[in-house]
């Protein structure tokens, strides 16, 4: 046969005894049931600012002009829309 150092076969055995022994329980620290805090709901501030007014809609607005040869990048189809069409709008 090969010769098998001893050496070698120890850390073996070592590692087959090491899996071989009994797991250790979870620990307590890690698994609290913290359940009942998630479920509370903070209290709201009564010193915070109320909202005021009606809430605001967005507006729409007029479509804008169909160009077939955009860039390709954002950045140069605003410029090129910026030097074009100076006081229109260019986003919406």
């Amino acid at each position: 046969g090969v010769p098998v150092s001893s050496r070698v076969s120890t850390k073996i055995q070592q590692l087959l005894n090491t899996l071989k022994r009994p797991k250790r329980p979870p620990l307590k620290e890690f698994f609290v049931d913290d359940f009942e805090e998630i479920v509370e709901v903070p209290q709201p501030d009564p010193n915070q600012p109320k909202p005021e007014g009606r809430q605001m809609m967005p507006v729409k607005g007029e479509p804008l002009g169909v160009v077939c040869n955009w860039p390709p990048a954002l950045e140069a189809a605003l410029q090129r829309w910026g030097t074009t069409q100076a006081k229109c709008p260019c986003l919406t």
